[in-house]
């Protein structure tokens, strides 16, 4: 935890010089707000009864696989992640997960809940917050009230375990050498799937509950189209980029 908080320090003045230099917003992540995915948090949030926040909820318009949470209900979702989600409980139990260390970090104290007035300054610091791993310990809590937050939001309840899984065998499988950014942050080990599974075996959590599967196909193609208009809108500066650099 101290060596997170170092962390937090180091980035908080990173952010307040970035803020008073005027650093173009170029460097930004490219943030999108979506009705389905707003309305999906908007209702994990009022389960979890904690009303004392402002709550924001952002879709990243990249394609990595990918989600992190600010303190005091600031969740951001990637575009790759969406797409890679099976379905709505996947995508839900994701969330919740995040919306949990949102909580989390607010506990932290002043110094971690400050980081939240710079979002508009943060550009690419913000992947430096995603690289901010979390306990064990953090990583139990925040699997136990995801999940129950699925569950009281009457998704099935093993949204989580199986996105979880599902992210897990990418990692296995194909990118050993580059495993998914949200793994790197958020540790996997064996114990805590086995946790995860356990939690939704014993208690009356319902697993054939809402899953969602066809809204959340309609939930990726807006958002992947969200995505390509964005990679075209990159690609044609970089090309409009490149002429100015050969131009006499």
């Amino acid at each position: 935890m101290r060596c997170v908080l170092l962390r937090k320090r180091l980035l908080l003045r990173r952010i307040r010089s970035r803020r008073t230099s005027g650093t173009s917003s170029k460097a930004q992540l490219e943030l999108a707000k979506d009705k389905e995915v707003n309305e999906l948090c908007q209702k994990l949030a009022t389960a979890a009864g904690r009303d004392e926040f402002e709550y924001e909820f952002y879709v990243v318009l990249d394609d990595k696989l990918n989600a992190f949470a600010l303190p005091g209900g600031k969740v951001f979702v990637n575009a790759g992640v969406i797409g890679k989600a099976n379905s709505e409980a996947e995508l839900a139990g994701l969330l919740g997960h995040e919306l949990s260390h949102s909580f989390q970090l607010i506990t932290e104290g002043t110094l971690t809940a400050s980081l939240t007035q710079f979002i508009p300054y943060i550009g690419g610091l913000l992947r430096d917050i995603t690289t901010l791993s979390y306990s064990r310990n953090m990583e139990r809590q925040a699997d136990a009230l995801g999940t129950r937050l699925l569950a009281s939001t009457d998704y099935a309840s093993d949204g989580l375990y199986n996105l979880m899984i599902t992210l897990k065998k990418q990692e296995e499988e194909k990118l050993r050498d580059n495993p998914p950014t949200w793994l790197a942050s958020h540790p996997l080990p064996k114990v805590r799937v086995s946790y995860l599974q356990e939690l939704i075996t014993t208690t009356e959590y319902d697993l054939y509950a809402y899953e969602g599967i066809e809204h959340h196909k309609a939930i990726q193609t807006k958002v992947g189209q969200l995505l390509k208009e964005h990679k075209a809108q990159q690609e044609k500066k970089g090309d409009l980029r490149n002429f100015d650099e050969l131009s006499p």
